[in-house]
């Protein structure tokens, strides 16, 4: 693979050059670059974070194609006409990027399971469906329909038992659909109210396969109090179909977490999550200002309910000076908490008290969408890896993230990242690299689709073997 240093393990200490060149080089983000909801600090993917996501086994929904044996025979998915190829895109060989369609602002997306693109589009407050009639490779301005339209809808999108869902700053909302309906829709019902409002304003929303809804929920400040607001409810079954369930009625699954924008379920019915961590880290007995490469951006395991994950008493490690750092994922302390007479780093360290990251990501790269490959025409390999988008930071510099990256797994866990889509050239941004990657999802032909809210694109990524 052509491109920067950038894959590292992660169930070792990295060395100090290599963990170097990996910050220096990565993609970083926190906040994104519109305002906050009253003066709060917000992650790249705060003004909407995360894709929408589904979990796998989820029955009707599908966030891409027919998952792909090693054996069976693999479909080639560069199927955009070469006028619209992504500019500037570096990729592995083999790969190819276009522009499928352009929209206004989109964020969350689900891939129907007729090939329809449902995409969350922020500033409109609506949602739409994309398709591609013609089979001319993209879906343009007469190939969507408008579902919903209603004032508020910023991120958050799933299908479920023959329902679209989608999510505000304070509720979660569900229309009657069947695959293939491109008109709007009618019979809105508010499944969960009373979600805090202001922070953090996106609520991603995602269904397992019993049928129970999580709810994940950002800080209100760059660093609260106490995790009360940061965490993720869960809904049962029951609670989902009756409806106007408070959202306070929902079981904490899991507790201590900034920013878990993206949630996804693995082959294996695990969830999944990304974290965007804290801003403006300054530890005096860690070299005073270290928000440059720290903390390090998560990727949460959620194994088990009830679990609390740091925020806001500790933070992980991504790269400190040397001598001092003790390696990716090593918990600390955050400063505002470390002399209260409890928080220590060695509390912060104790398993009992705090789950530590699965693996940790250059700091301020706002992933805000994770997905797990179970397309038809990737490599093998890639079969039930992750692909993470990475938003990009806003108060780094130099700038990082502005990129999709693939997260190796072996053995059902995470063994490093590496560089998948980004920027050719020097940097991670670039006046010809207008991108800031924010959905995923898996196409019919094995594509991975990206949605990008910066350049107002769903990307589509194939394969041509």
């Amino acid at each position: 693979m052509t491109g920067r240093c950038f894959s590292l393990p992660s169930h070792q200490r990295f060395g100090l050059v290599a963990a170097l060149c990996a910050s220096v080089l990565l993609g970083c983000s926190d906040p994104s670059s519109t305002a906050s909801d009253a003066g709060v600090e917000m992650d790249a993917g705060d003004r909407t974070d995360a894709g929408d996501q589904n979990p796998t086994g989820d029955a009707g929904v599908a966030d891409g194609g027919g998952s792909s044996d090693a054996g069976a025979s693999l479909k080639n998915s560069c199927l955009g006409p070469a006028s619209a190829n992504v500019a500037n895109a570096r990729l592995p060989a083999g790969y190819c990027a276009w522009t499928w369609a352009t929209i206004s602002d989109p964020r969350g997306l689900i891939v129907a399971p007729n090939g329809d693109v449902l995409v969350v589009e922020r500033s409109a407050g609506r949602v739409t469906a994309l398709y591609d009639s013609n089979g001319d490779g993209v879906s343009d301005s007469s190939e969507r329909a408008t579902l919903v339209e209603v004032s508020g809808l910023n991120h958050g999108i799933t299908l479920h038992d023959g329902f679209l869902y989608a999510s505000s700053a304070t509720r979660v909302l569900r229309w009657p659909f069947a695959t293939g309906m491109r008109a709007a829709l009618s019979g809105q019902q508010e499944v969960v109210t009373g979600i805090p409002a202001g922070g953090h304003v996106t609520r991603t929303i995602i269904f397992d396969a019993e049928g129970r809804l999580y709810v994940s929920v950002g800080s209100a400040a760059n660093v609260d109090s106490n995790s009360t607001r940061a965490r993720i409810r869960r809904f049962t079954a029951a609670q989902v179909q009756a409806g106007n369930v408070a959202f306070t009625d929902g079981e904490v699954f899991a507790d201590g977490l900034r920013n878990e924008a993206g949630l996804r379920f693995d082959s294996q019915g695990r969830l999944w999550g990304v974290e965007n961590g804290r801003d403006n880290l300054n530890r005096a007995d860690l070299g005073g200002d270290i928000h440059t490469d720290n903390p390090a951006e998560e990727l949460n395991l959620f194994a088990e309910a009830g679990r609390f994950y740091g925020y806001p008493y500790c933070f992980s490690e991504f790269l400190l000076p040397a001598g001092v750092g003790m390696g990716p994922k090593t918990q600390w302390a955050d400063p505002g908490f470390m002399n209260d007479g409890t928080h220590s780093d060695a509390w912060c360290r104790d398993v009992n008290h705090v789950v530590p990251p699965m693996l940790a990501m250059p700091a301020h790269v706002a992933p805000l969408d994770i997905i797990f490959y179970d397309g038809a025409s990737f490599p093998p390999e890639v079969v039930n890896d992750a692909f993470v988008s990475f938003h990009g930071s806003w108060n780094r510099q130099p700038a990082q993230g502005y990129e999709v990256a693939r997260v190796v797994f072996e053995n059902g866990l995470p063994v490093r990242y590496e560089p998948f889509f980004e920027f050719d050239g020097t940097s991670d941004t670039a006046a010809g690299w207008p991108h800031r990657p924010v959905g995923l999802g898996v196409g019919p032909n094995g594509e991975l689709f990206v949605s990008s809210d910066a350049s107002g694109q769903i990307i589509a990524i194939g394969y041509q073997r």
